[in-house]
């Protein structure tokens, strides 16, 4: 889809000129970022793709973006996602293969939210296997579930650009409204203690097990996800940056 820049003052798009030109000289990378929902993984493949310009494949996303089309099928998946249930690996998938193809990955990409399954692990890997696309590691945001309830339900979302804010770590300047737009921000259907438990028990079940399928693949970096957001970000780009 062509951009109108006529859309954008010349100030913003210097700008943005400036971090792609900054981001040339830092190193391509093709990640997968593992943890609990609210453990950061988010929030800091947003850090990765302003700094490295590196593609933020956030399946829940688009699988939200998905959910909210007048279609049968949509209502059906967006039940699916405010009950906290995995979604078909044949949908996420698709999409997911889909978004690596764009000429926005080639410099690499963040993979956030996917796989959570040993049998999409395999699938992800027989994908890049045929693209000819080896990953650089996997980013394992660690932290423990009764820490996780205040940053889920602190947590606001401007829906139009996906960027995300936390009432106690990360709030927008003037409350309830976008730091870019000063359009509404809203709280998630999904964002609530109950629904938190119930990804925690699916995630714990079902995406815990990839920890050590990585392990044993030589690519599995651990950060502590209870640190502050300062902290994990410069652990994650002591392993991006490929420092030590």
């Amino acid at each position: 889809m062509a951009v109108n820049i006529e859309a954008y003052s010349t100030f913003e798009l210097l700008n943005e000129l400036r971090r792609r030109y900054s981001s040339l000289s830092k190193p391509e990378g093709r990640y997968i970022f593992l943890g609990p929902p609210g453990s950061g993984k988010g929030t800091q493949a947003a850090n990765l793709h302003l700094s490295h310009s590196l593609c933020h494949i956030s399946t829940g996303d688009l699988l939200r973006e998905a959910a909210n089309a007048p279609t049968e099928e949509s209502k059906k998946l967006r039940a699916r996602l405010e009950a906290g249930d995995l979604v078909s690996d044949e949908v996420v998938l698709d999409i997911v293969q889909r978004k690596i193809g764009t000429s926005q990955c080639k410099k690499g990409f963040i993979l956030d939210g996917f796989p959570r399954t040993l049998k999409q692990a395999e699938a992800l890997s027989d994908v890049l296997t045929t693209k000819n696309i080896s990953l650089d590691g996997v980013i394992y945001f660690d932290i423990a579930e009764k820490e996780l309830e205040s940053r889920v339900c602190s947590r606001r979302v401007h829906p139009p650009s996906g960027r995300t804010y936390n009432l106690l770590t990360k709030p927008p300047k003037v409350a309830g409204v976008d730091d870019i737009t000063g359009e509404p921000l809203i709280q998630r259907e999904d964002d609530n203690p109950t629904t938190l438990h119930n990804r925690y028990v699916a995630y714990s079940d079902k995406t815990a097990p990839l920890i050590s399928f990585y392990s044993k693949l030589g690519l599995l970096h651990t950060i502590d996800g209870s640190k502050s957001l300062e902290e994990v970000k410069s652990d994650m780009y002591h392993i991006v940056n490929k420092e030590g």
